[in-house]
């Protein structure tokens, strides 16, 4: 789902070791001469100072100049010291990424700080290697050099080059600053973390613009300093933070771009001027050609939506391009990242990342007469207001008569009935069309929107053995993950899977049929059906079955079915909570006892409603039947530490009541 280049804080950019002493200017008489880099390593500390940590970032430093053009000239220096034997793992080789169209990067010095030498390290080792790549094959590549054996206490101090806009790059010597402006000429974007998962010492950003050029920032989750110069011709900027602790990411959280510190920064105009510039710099890529044009009737054809509502057509459009276009990124070259392949070549080719298999969804409502156009959005992050380049994903706009929007998503509904997944509610997008559009956001999905319907029928026989089934149907992301169900898997692994679901039940469960709706026919909610058998499920103890009830435990800690019940939520949370969706678990169950057996009273669980999260359950014989219902309500995507307690305690509940213990005794309970 890659759109745009990611800015140059995804990678490490630079500066120089003055930049990082907070002044360019000389000492007045009589001051401290500045620290040397032994001084520096001397007095980092040690791991115990660190919290045990493998390394510390004693000193990042980055000074980026900017011309008129927008080519970004950036001087890094970062100064490591190495704690403990991992931390010399972790360092024994330091990397830059890079991609070859839109960046240059060298190495320019590499040294090792041992006691009271600097020991050089040998550049001719410098390597360049393909990067891991997977679904976007776009020549990324890594350029690595591997250190001499380091020893706890060393520090690695490495003076690194950047030009251009984006990913870091390699060749044989500087190209042409031509080469390297931003797709946006002039313009200039970043977004500078502060934090990491190691301990920072001090870091710090300068950024030089033409004087002539202004500059939107803001500092997000925290605080840092920051100061504002000016000479004749430029504007220098910088922010910087010290003694910044380590952020250690916790599971189920939002993107670190939410959480960490971080300035966000650009020099365009406004979102509109943003939105303006995408809608041209796409707006020769929607050609329709007569084989689409035939496509489109055809697949109106066939679901007989020929003479259908804009709605109709615009539903079996974006599914029949969610359904086709494989997700599998070609490099088109100059533009990648940013410009929309033509829709001809993605129809002929079938396949493409987000903005191609969008740019296929507008050539085809375009074929269809229906005013649609590409739109930029953030996937698992939130987008600030600062008119920076924070996109990561492409979908596409409907726009009806009243001038309104309908946002459509090809690449997050393969197998999945909405046109639009529920796991981007609340995402911001930026709309490009010729007048220019705001920065926007989708709206809130409720609970109601995602929910998990589910029927357990059951019955104890006289031996304990218990026989069931399940039956539960989806809409939202869960009908996303019921279709994934039978779509994620080869045939044959099928029931595996189910069977896999069962054992949380007992070792003992036997997967007897199962059923499922067809996965391709995104009109009907997808149904599941699973029939089993578990000896000796009931215990036969003191002349009275003991058992606990089926659907609560399948459901209780499942994460295909249930994420949040199938996490131990510690005590303490620092990281916001991010399930991506809200979801709302509704359980009915029937149980039916062996003759003559019953459960006098009513169990219920704590009713509890907090800010993000909800619970209720009851238990109860009806008839000759123990009936059950578990009501649970996930409120939010989102849940901020200060929720986070709240939450907690519903999951807490949740799960002790399904660890609820039955006894069904002859005639009722004495």
């Amino acid at each position: 789902m890659k759109l745009m280049y990611l800015t140059a804080a995804v990678v490490i950019s630079a500066v120089t070791l003055a930049a990082q002493t907070n002044t360019d200017r000389p000492l007045p008489p009589g001051d401290n001469p500045p620290p040397t880099v032994f001084d520096r390593i001397k007095n980092a500390g040690t791991a115990k100072d660190f919290d045990s940590a493998a390394y510390a970032i004693v000193c990042d430093s980055t000074v980026n100049t900017v011309n008129d053009l927008g080519v970004t000239f950036t001087d890094n220096y970062v100064l490591y010291k190495v704690l403990t034997e991992e931390g010399c793992k972790e360092l024994s080789v330091l990397s830059q990424g890079y991609e070859p169209l839109t960046n240059y990067v060298e190495f320019r010095e590499i040294n090792i700080i041992r006691d009271s030498a600097r020991i050089p390290v040998a550049l001719d080792g410098v390597r360049a290697v393909p990067a891991p790549q997977h679904g976007i094959y776009w020549a990324d590549s890594l350029k690595l050099v591997q250190l001499p054996r380091l020893r706890p206490g060393d520090g690695i101090e490495a003076v690194t080059f950047r030009k251009g806009f984006s990913y870091a790059l390699l060749g044989s010597g500087a190209p042409p600053d031509e080469r390297y402006v931003p797709p946006m000429p002039g313009q200039y974007f970043d977004i500078v973390r502060f934090e990491a998962t190691v301990p920072i010492v001090c870091k710090k950003y300068v950024l030089k613009l033409p004087a002539d050029k202004r500059l939107h920032s803001q500092v997000y989750n925290g605080p840092m300093f920051s100061s504002t110069t000016y000479t004749q011709d430029t504007t220098v900027y910088a922010w910087w933070a010290e003694d910044v602790k380590a952020w250690k990411p916790e599971d189920y959280r939002p993107d670190a771009t939410d959480i960490v510190t971080k300035v966000v920064i650009a020099t365009v105009e406004s979102w509109e001027a943003k939105s303006r510039w995408f809608f041209d710099v796409n707006k020769n890529q929607f050609e329709v050609t007569g084989a689409i044009k035939a496509k489109v009737d055809e697949i109106f054809a066939e679901a007989g939506v020929t003479n259908g509502t804009e709605e109709e057509k615009a539903f079996e459009l974006v599914h029949w391009v969610a359904q086709n276009i494989r997700y599998s990124g070609q490099t088109m070259g100059e533009g990648e990242g940013y410009t929309l392949h033509p829709g001809s070549m993605i129809f002929e080719q079938r396949s493409g990342v987000c903005k191609d298999i969008a740019g296929m969804l507008v050539t085809m409502m375009r074929a269809a007469d229906m005013d649609s156009y590409a739109a930029m959005t953030m996937a698992g992050s939130r987008i600030e207001d600062v008119p920076a380049d924070q996109f990561n994903h492409c979908v596409v706009a409907l726009k009806k008569a009243d001038g309104s929007y309908v946002m459509y998503d090809p690449t997050w509904v393969p197998f999945n009935k909405d046109i639009w997944s529920k796991f981007e509610a609340e995402q911001h997008y930026l709309i490009g069309s010729p007048e220019g559009e705001g920065l926007n956001r989708i709206v809130y999905s409720p609970a109601e929107d995602c929910p998990l319907r589910l029927t357990s029928s059951a019955k104890i026989l006289a031996d304990g053995t218990l026989e069931g089934r399940f039956e539960f149907e989806g809409e939202g992301t869960m009908d996303s993950r019921l279709r994934g169900l039978a779509s994620w898997f080869r045939m044959s692994e099928v029931g595996d899977y189910l069977r896999g679901m069962l054992h949380n039940l007992s070792d003992r469960a036997e997967l007897l049929a199962y059923r499922h709706g067809d996965v391709l026919d995104f009109h009907k909610a997808m149904r599941w059906e699973i029939d089993y058998r578990i000896p000796e499920y009931a215990q036969f103890i003191d002349s009275a079955y003991e058992f606990k009830s089926p659907v609560m435990r399948f459901t209780s800690d499942n994460r295909i079915l249930f994420r949040p019940g199938a996490v131990e939520w510690s005590e303490e949370r620092h990281d916001d909570v991010f399930f991506y969706t809200t979801q709302l678990l509704d359980a009915k169950e029937t149980i039916k006892l062996p003759s003559g057996y019953e459960i006098t009273g009513e169990k219920k669980s704590d009713k509890l409603d907090e800010t993000y999260a909800s619970c209720e359950g009851t238990a109860k014989m009806s008839g000759k039947a123990l009936t059950i219902s578990q009501r649970v309500a996930i409120k939010r995507r989102q849940i901020p530490p200060d929720g986070y307690e709240g939450f907690r305690k519903v999951m807490q509940e949740v799960k002790k009541f399904a660890g609820t213990s039955f006894r069904a005794e002859k005639g009722g309970a004495k």
